[in-house]
C-alpha cells in the first residue's frame, strides 16, 4: 500500500524478463489517496479504493482477477532476476500444486545470504488455491497456513538452482517499506491489526511528503543494478570458500 519506489522496480522486474509469454502481471492497489497507472498489454492496473480489513481478502480478490491457472505471488517490495520466469517453467512441473524458491535474502545495502526464504514469492496453480479453501481471511501467519495446506495434499516443489541462477530476491530494510513478517498474529487487545498498522505509518510518510498522492504514472526501473550485486556476492562467496 502506497508504496510506489518500490513497486516501480517490482515492475520493472516483470516487464524485464527473459520470456513473457502467456503472463500477466495483476497489480491491486487498495491506497485510496492513490490511482495508478501504466499502460501495457500485459500488466492490468485495478485502484480500488477502500482498503481491505485483511491480506488473505486482498490475495483472493486479486487471484479472481487474473487469467492464468499459475499464480506467481509477489509483494510490492519484491524484485526477481530476468530469469524467474525461465525458473518457474523449469521448477513448476505439470504434477506440482505449490513451488517455494531458493533465493536471495537483500537486506539493503548487503545480500545476506542465498538460501530457502520461505514463503516468499511462492508459486502455486489456481487449482490447488481452491482445493485448499482459498488464502484464510486473515493477515500474520495466513501464508502459512495456507502453504501448509496444500503440502498436506500434494507435498511442494522445492526451487534449487545454483547461486548464479536464482532469481527470486526477498528484500528488506528498504525506504518506507513496513513488513508484517515477524511480528506475530492479529490481536486487537494488544494493539492494532497490521492492516491498520500499516495504514498509520503510510500515513504518517504522507504527512512528511515522502508518499505521492493522486493519479500517479508508474516509472518502471530498478535503482541499483541487482545483477552486479548477486555476481558479486557470489563471486566473494566463491573466493572465500
Amino acid at each position: 500500500m502506497g508504496r510506489v519506489s518500490t513497486l516501480e522496480e517490482t515492475l520493472f522486474s516483470f516487464l524485464n524478463q527473459d520470456d513473457l509469454s502467456n503472463c500477466e502481471m495483476v497489480i491491486l492497489n487498495d491506497y485510496p489517496l492513490q490511482e495508478l497507472h501504466f499502460d501495457h498489454p500485459q500488466v492490468k492496473i485495478y485502484n480500488i479504493y477502500e482498503p481491505f480489513k485483511t491480506i488473505g481478502e486482498k490475495e483472493n480478490f486479486a487471484i479472481m482477477l487474473c487469467k492464468g491457472d499459475i499464480i506467481a505471488t509477489t509483494d510490492d517490495d519484491d524484485t526477481y532476476m530476468s530469469n524467474h520466469n525461465s525458473n518457474i517453467r523449469k521448477y513448476f512441473t505439470p504434477e506440482s500444486s505449490i513451488l517455494h524458491w531458493k533465493g536471495v535474502y537483500y537486506n539493503k545495502p548487503d545480500i545476506t545470504s542465498i538460501e530457502f526464504i520461505g514463503n516468499s514469492g511462492m508459486v502455486y496453480s489456481r487449482k490447488a488455491w481452491e482445493e485448499v479453501g482459498k488464502h484464510p481471511v486473515m493477515n500474520a501467519g495466513g501464508d502459512t497456513i495456507f502453504a501448509n495446506s496444500i503440502h498436506k495434499l500434494h507435498g511442494y516443489t522445492h526451487g534449487n538452482p545454483p547461486d548464479n541462477e536464482v532469481s527470486a530476491w526477498y528484500r528488506w530494510k528498504l525506504p518506507h517499506t513496513y513488513h508484517q513478517s515477524g511480528m506475530g498474529f492479529d490481536d486487537e487487545k494488544k494493539f492494532p491489526n497490521i492492516i491498520k498498522r500499516h495504514q498509520e505509518h503510510i500515513e504518517g510518510l504522507r504527512r512528511k511528503g515522502l508518499i505521492p498522492t493522486g493519479k500517479i504514472q508508474l516509472n518502471p526501473h530498478w535503482k541499483q543494478d541487482y545483477k552486479k550485486l548477486l555476481n558479486d556476492f557470489i563471486n566473494k562467496k566463491n573466493k572465500n570458500a
